[in-house]
C-alpha cells in the first residue's frame, strides 16, 4: 500500500508530485505511477534520465572505498617473469619477445631468431646473424645499395644482353644506347648462353647441326658437338658442374616431353 501525504511542501526525502501529493523519493522513477498521475514517472521531464541514487529508506546511500579487481601482474617482474615483454589481460597476462627474437616453449623465454636460415632471401649475397637482428654484406666487385639488403655490381662495367634472331648473334645495353653484332653468317642460331668463368659463348645452330663456343672478341671458336642435336630446343652452361646441358623436345605418340643431354 502506498500511502500519500498532502501538503504544502514535501520533506527532503520525499517526491513533489505534480498532484501535489508526496511519496518516498526511492519510488521516483521505479517502473509504477506511485503519484497516480505518473509524474514520478514523467520521461519528458527528464526526471527518470539520470535518477538521484537512493537507499530503500529514501535517504542517499554512502559509498564505500573497493580494492580493483584483479591485479597488473606485469607490474611485478617477480610474478610474470617475461624476458622481454609482459601484456596484461583481465583473466591474467601473456608474455611476447622484441623483433628478432621468438617466444621460447615455456612462454616466458626469448631466443634470438637467426634470420640468415629462416628466411635465406633477406639478403641479396652475404647475411650475418647477429643477436635481435641480421646484417647484409655483399662479395668484393659489389657494394650495398640503400635498402641495406641488395648489391650492386662497383666495377664500373656495364651490363648488356646477348640475344639472338637465328642469323645473328648481337650485343645490346641494357638502356638500349648501343648495339653491335657479335658473330654473323649463322644458319638458324635457336639457343645461346654465356660461360662468365672462361668468357665463352655458346650457341646451338640447327640449320648446321652443329653446338659451338667462341670468346666474344670472335677468337677460340670450336665446334664442340657436330651431330646428335637433333631436335635441340636449348643450351645450359653449368658453371659448377663444368658441363653444357642441351635440352631436347620429343613427340612420343600424343605426348611431348622434353629431355636433357649433358656434353662434358
Amino acid at each position: 500500500m502506498i500511502l500519500f501525504y498532502s501538503s504544502l511542501t514535501c520533506g527532503p526525502t520525499q517526491f513533489t508530485c505534480t498532484s501535489g501529493n508526496c511519496i518516498p523519493q526511492f519510488l521516483v522513477c521505479d517502473g509504477n505511477n506511485d503519484c497516480g498521475d505518473n509524474s514520478d514517472e514523467a520521461l519528458e521531464l527528464h526526471l527518470c534520465l539520470t535518477p538521484q541514487p537512493t537507499d530503500e529508506k529514501g535517504s542517499l546511500p554512502k559509498c564505500k572505498t573497493l580494492q580493483p579487481i584483479g591485479i597488473n601482474e606485469c607490474k611485478n617482474p617477480s610474478v610474470h617473469k617475461c624476458a622481454q615483454l609482459c601484456t596484461d589481460t583481465l583473466t591474467g597476462y601473456y608474455c611476447s619477445c622484441n623483433p628478432g627474437y621468438r617466444l621460447m616453449p615455456d612462454g616466458k623465454a626469448c631466443e634470438d631468431v637467426n634470420e640468415c636460415e629462416s628466411t635465406p632471401s633477406v639478403c641479396s649475397q652475404l647475411c650475418d646473424n647477429t643477436v635481435g637482428s641480421y646484417y647484409c654484406k655483399c662479395a668484393p666487385g659489389y657494394i650495398r645499395e640503400p635498402d641495406g639488403r641488395t648489391c650492386r655490381q662497383n666495377s664500373g662495367v656495364s651490363p648488356y644482353l646477348l640475344y639472338s634472331n637465328r642469323y645473328y648473334i648481337r650485343n645490346l645495353t641494357t638502356d638500349g644506347s648501343q648495339l653491335s653484332v657479335v658473330l654473323q653468317g649463322l644458319s638458324r642460331a635457336i639457343a645461346l648462353d654465356f660461360d662468365h668463368s672462361e668468357k665463352m659463348l655458346y650457341w646451338l645452330d640447327d640449320g648446321v647441326g652443329k653446338m659451338e663456343r667462341m670468346h666474344l672478341d670472335g677468337t677460340g671458336r670450336q665446334t664442340l658437338a657436330g651431330n646428335n642435336i637433333a631436335g635441340a630446343e636449348g643450351i645450359a652452361v653449368d658453371w659448377v658442374g663444368r658441363c653444357v646441358n642441351i635440352m631436347r623436345k620429343y613427340i612420343m605418340k600424343w605426348i611431348n616431353y622434353m629431355s636433357v643431354v649433358s656434353v662434358h
